[in-house]
């Protein structure tokens, strides 16, 4: 009787540990999409603001300086407003350097900030974009397409 009791009570105290773990498996976000229900407002506002239109209130575009501040040694995933999907990671360098990722393609980059706009110059892919920020959140509007797309810090690769 005692040695089934010794082995019922460490695996009693393990359960509502592997519970635990399978809720926060169950509740992690994918990075890939904008199941975030913050982003998907961002996603449906953006989808209907024109380029060019006045910006809600606390919307401000980031100069040369910020852009730099923000992005240099970090990942950021870059999501179609329309698609509602991840487009692109990217991941950018102090030193002007970075590499774009999009599904199983990746290209070295070079990238940089010019008075108020990002732009990186890759191998196949150039691009061009104004950044604007309410302090937590960045948009990108692309210069090229006219189009917005959200643009989410990841954590540290």
């Amino acid at each position: 009787m005692f040695k089934t009791m010794i082995l019922f009570r460490p695996v009693f105290k393990s359960v509502p540990v592997m519970l635990a773990l399978l809720a926060l498996n169950a509740c992690g976000s994918d990075m890939r999409t904008m199941n975030d229900s913050h982003m998907q407002k961002l996603a449906y506002y953006f989808a209907e603001h024109e380029p060019g239109e006045p910006l809600p209130r606390g919307w401000r575009r980031l100069d040369g300086a910020e852009i730099n501040y923000r992005f240099a040694n970090e990942t950021y995933a870059v999501y179609s407003i329309d698609e509602d999907e991840q487009l692109l990671v990217m991941h950018l360098y102090d030193d002007g350097t970075g590499r774009l990722e999009a599904d199983d393609d990746r290209e070295r980059c070079e990238w940089n900030s010019m008075v108020d706009q990002l732009t990186i110059e890759c191998d196949d892919t150039d691009m061009e974009w104004h950044v604007f920020t309410n302090g937590p959140d960045l948009i990108a509007l692309d210069l090229d397409e006219d189009e917005y797309a959200i643009l989410r810090k990841r954590p540290g690769r």
